[in-house]
């Protein structure tokens, strides 16, 4: 199986170097351009790959807990505020979803939300098409937006918890 690194440098530098090569083609009607074009891309996605894998070893919990929370998933995200996709940490707990971004962003700040604020969570494409994203629905309607792996996972393991937070409400007449 290809590891995550590969993964990622073909992910981000394959389309990213194809696009390149046929731009520089075009201007200067070359297969070289072409190719300076695509080697273009085989280095950013190596590089972005190198980012990816730094960040994560600095973000990731290393004993599996946040602020003493047990950690049920935890990944790399972006999420969006105004019109800006930061990029950083996403983890969920038994009692939350937390984002912090990982500092290189124009916006930096972190995100909490309680697990009895979400209503639901639902996938999503991110700039319409791609079907990278997870959507998640507050209580108060306002609706954040990450870019993550495996979002059916984020989707699945949220709505676990949302249905776990109201097995615990107390009844109506308090019990």
């Amino acid at each position: 199986m290809i590891n995550r690194f590969t993964k990622t440098a073909l992910i981000a530098g394959g389309p990213f170097g194809l696009f390149m090569g046929l731009f520089f083609a075009l201007i200067y009607q070359s297969i070289i351009a072409f190719l300076v074009g695509l080697a273009s891309g085989i280095v950013f996605g190596f590089l972005l790959a190198i980012f990816t894998e730094t960040q994560r070893k600095k973000m990731q919990s290393k004993d599996g807990r946040l602020d003493g929370e047990l950690i049920i998933f935890q990944g790399p995200a972006n999420h969006f505020l105004n019109g800006e996709g930061r990029g950083g940490w996403l983890t969920l707990t038994p009692s939350r979803i937390v984002f912090k971004s990982h500092g290189m962003n124009f916006q930096n700040h972190s995100l909490d939300v309680g697990i009895k604020e979400i209503v639901d969570a639902v996938p999503i494409q991110t700039l319409g098409f791609i079907p990278n994203g997870l959507g998640v629905v507050l209580k108060s309607g306002k609706k954040e937006s990450f870019v993550v792996n495996t979002r059916k996972k984020w989707v699945r393991l949220i709505s676990e918890q949302i249905g776990v937070e109201q097995l615990n409400l107390p009844t109506a007449s308090g019990e």
